[in-house]
């Protein structure tokens, strides 16, 4: 009986231990800032982070160089990748779960130094999801990219960004994901041949460009887009317009990881679409801490984004 007690005590702890392991705090940011104010350069970093992730078994998608702000001279880059298990596991939840794929980490200046942020798995999973089924997996990979990233000087895990108790968008503009899916084009074509298209066509005289191209799965691709000459540096400017001051006027670079911008590629009614999301919504999603005067001020901008996508797409797909 002593056997048995001891076992089931053994049994008990170990049950606490696991639960404590995968406990996720219910306030979550955006962003998880993971370093800041390195004595460094934004491109050396960016190559240490490239290089920690590699050696920490994850891969390594697309690098580039964010735009930033007219007369902001500090720089910031963006770093896209992945973790197979970890992608196939949202996949699994539907192919239109895959907007919440690829991971990126941030890497930007400001007047004390080089920090490092990535875009939290956790938020975004209870946004694309409805519900926090994928919080542990979310944050395995916190913690795991910022174990990776302690050679390239992280050392820190704090929330930033609008926090959230929950995914739910809400207010003007917002709502839940699945009403805000919109369908840019249809092709008769596969996947592979619709992600490809989109990635060597999507050149258009508004600035847009294709980052990467990324497949975590047969039924899906996803195709980064961005535009750093015009949209980056705007969304940042705005993002950062409430918390400017004479000894810094351009904070909103913090956010420099809420770029490239998704084409989602899948099979939908015999045809293959390429799927965005409301411009809007997104905006709230990755920007919602710039505060609602900062939306109001700039209210035509997300449905520019939004137009010039879809044109960049279907001129992509002739």
């Amino acid at each position: 009986m002593l056997k048995n007690l001891v076992v089931a005590l053994l049994a008990a702890v170990l049950v606490s231990v696991s639960a404590q392991a995968h406990a996720v705090e219910k306030d979550q940011g955006v962003y998880v800032k993971m370093a800041e104010g390195m004595k460094a350069d934004v491109g050396q970093t960016a190559a240490k982070v490239k290089q920690a992730l590699t050696a920490a078994g994850y891969e390594v998608i697309a690098d580039y160089g964010n735009g930033v702000p007219a007369g902001c001279n500090f720089k910031a880059a963006t770093v896209v990748f992945t973790k197979p298990d970890y992608a196939a596991k949202i996949v699994a939840g539907g192919p239109d779960k895959a907007f919440g794929l690829p991971l990126r980490v941030g890497i930007y200046e400001d007047e004390k130094g080089v920090n490092i942020a990535m875009v939290n798995p956790v938020s975004m999973n209870r946004s694309f999801f409805l519900n926090n089924s994928m919080d542990a997996d979310g944050q395995s990979v916190v913690d795991g990219v910022k174990a990776a990233l302690a050679s390239a000087g992280a050392s820190k895990s704090a929330q930033m960004g609008q926090m959230r108790k929950d995914g739910e968008i809400r207010g003007i503009g917002g709502g839940k994901f699945p009403d805000k899916l919109v369908e840019a084009a249809s092709s008769a074509k596969s996947i592979d041949d619709v992600a490809s298209a989109l990635a060597k066509g999507i050149a258009s005289t508004t600035g847009w460009h294709s980052v990467y191209t990324y497949k975590p799965a047969a039924n899906v691709a996803i195709v980064g887009i961005t535009n750093t000459a015009k949209t980056e540096g705007r969304a940042f400017s705005i993002a950062g317009d409430a918390r400017s001051g004479k000894s810094y006027k351009f904070p909103g670079i913090d956010h420099a990881a809420a770029f490239p911008v998704e084409l989602v590629v899948y099979a939908k009614g015999g045809k293959t679409g390429v799927f965005i999301v409301d411009e809007m919504w997104r905006m709230k999603l990755y920007f919602e801490d710039a505060g609602m005067w900062a939306f109001m001020k700039n209210m035509s901008m997300p449905g520019e984004i939004q137009d010039e996508i879809e044109a960049a797409v279907k001129a992509a797909l002739k």
